[in-house]
């Protein structure tokens, strides 16, 4: 396209972003994907399969009209929203994956990871970690670090989005939206609903021993958390990518993050979140997805790059 048309692009674009977009079809293959269950377990008549269906649905929709709309837009906050969509359903998509396992399981497997955590330590790092250090400032650095995580995603987006492009920032949004779907995949398919839940009382997050972060912590945690999502550990996964990504796109922010996934490591299981076998998966989880990604945006852009240079016949 010409120049001029190009500058009047906002975030560095240099062409409109078009219908449909690699970001737009994996949050639509995950929609798709997870109705699957919930659809079954509607004509069973499980309860809230049939409501979240409606909230896909709406999410498709929702989906199809951005696109639509932001195709051809100069408008920075449709293109932003473009981007952002994927984020905003993250929590929708995660409370989902506590409606969906059931369809599929009478019972989740922590037991075999309390097994396998016996096997491999001789107890429950899980329940054992705050009692062998029951510090307060440990407990508030801890949940400083765990309550640092949930600001990744937006001071990525925007860090990259501003310094790097939309090119960029879409890149890493495709990513980390991967690394989530994979993630709440694995969570239904095989369910685990965290060691907060599973142990004595079974009441979930609790207020944690602190001063400041663990109430900050607390209000994400209490408001958003549900049985599900234990192995493997998505928080890791998430920073971890985030933070490779970081060291690639957002320097000044590497060392930051670094520090607070390295914090994250022993937080998650200090204060029940996660087994510490959850830990190692994540981690894991979180660099497969990164290589995984790089592989399917690379290949996407060659290919997008050969059709726009294709000779007209």
């Amino acid at each position: 396209m010409a120049g001029s048309e190009a500058a009047r692009l906002p975030f560095g674009l240099t062409e409109p972003l078009g219908a449909f977009r690699l970001l737009d079809a994996v949050i639509a293959a995950y929609i798709l994907l997870a109705s699957v269950p919930l659809a079954l377990g509607a004509a069973r008549g499980v309860p809230g399969c049939a409501q979240q269906l409606l909230v896909n649905l709406a999410a498709l929709i929702g989906l199809a009209l951005l696109c639509a709309v932001s195709r051809r837009s100069r408008w920075w906050f449709l293109v932003l929203l473009r981007l952002s969509y994927a984020p905003l359903l993250y929590a929708v998509s995660y409370r989902q994956t506590a409606t969906i396992w059931p369809v599929l399981h009478a019972q989740p497997f922590d037991a075999w990871l309390v097994q396998v955590e016996q096997l491999l330590w001789g107890g429950q790092p899980s329940l054992a970690l705050a009692q062998w250090a029951p510090w307060r400032w440990l407990s508030e650095l801890f949940c400083g670090a765990y309550y640092a995580y949930y600001y990744f995603i937006p001071v990525m987006l925007f860090t990259v989005l501003l310094t790097r492009g939309y090119a960029t920032a879409e890149r890493v949004v495709f990513a980390t939206t991967l690394c989530f779907y994979i993630c709440y995949a694995l969570f239904w398919l095989f369910p685990t609903v965290a060691p907060h839940y599973w142990f004595p009382p079974h009441a979930g997050p609790q207020l944690y021993q602190g001063y400041l972060f663990n109430h900050l912590l607390f209000l994400f945690t209490s408001a958003g958390e549900v049985p599900t999502g234990a192995f493997p550990s998505s928080h890791l996964a998430v920073a971890t990518l985030l933070t490779i990504q970081a060291h690639r796109f957002a320097p000044r922010l590497f060392p930051f993050m670094l520090v607070v996934t390295a914090l994250m490591c022993p937080a998650v299981v200090y204060l029940g979140a996660h087994y510490a076998v959850d830990v190692p998966t994540g981690i894991l989880m979180g660099v497969l997805v990164t290589s995984i990604a790089d592989r399917i945006w690379l290949a996407e852009s060659s290919r997008g790059s050969r059709a726009r240079h294709a000779p007209l016949t």
